[in-house]
């Protein structure tokens, strides 16, 4: 019988921390560029987006689309305007696994007069009776958008 001695189970775990310390959990950053695309939307006053990973290592696209809009159905069509574009910079500049994974239930928008919007107005197609915002992907809106 072999056992593995201390050292070798040690220095295993030294490599491989070495190794995933090298890895960004956050993969490529498309905050920046979706943010940018999503401000230039007509009725849009101010986007934030931030890119990090979550609790179960899954990345996540999280922040806030300030909508110049107090009427509900016109501030629902420029979030799905914005959301269009941020969608569509993250399917452009992620390969399609890492573009479809990359949950987006976390950008929020607010109206001029504070009313809150998630993503679920938008009818994503999740998975599902009852989702929860942080399961939604931009995969569920590669359809409504017309990407593939």
């Amino acid at each position: 019988m072999s056992m593995v001695s201390r050292r070798g189970l040690l220095g295993g775990a030294a490599a491989l921390a070495a190794a995933l310390s090298g890895c960004s959990l956050r993969g490529k950053d498309v905050s920046a560029d979706a943010q940018k695309a999503a401000e230039a939307v007509d009725g849009v006053s101010s986007v934030a987006l931030e890119q990090r990973a979550g609790a179960n290592f899954e990345r996540l696209l999280n922040g806030r689309i300030e909508i110049a809009e107090e009427d509900r159905a016109t501030g629902i069509a420029v979030y799905d305007d914005a959301m269009r574009v941020i969608v569509t910079v993250i399917h452009d500049r992620l390969d399609d696994s890492e573009a479809r994974s990359l949950r987006v239930g976390g950008i929020m928008a607010e109206l001029a007069d504070g009313t809150e919007l998630d993503v679920f107005v938008l009818d994503p197609d999740t998975p599902g009776e009852d989702p929860r915002l942080d399961q939604v992907h931009a995969g569920a809106f590669y359809g409504r958008y017309g990407l593939t």
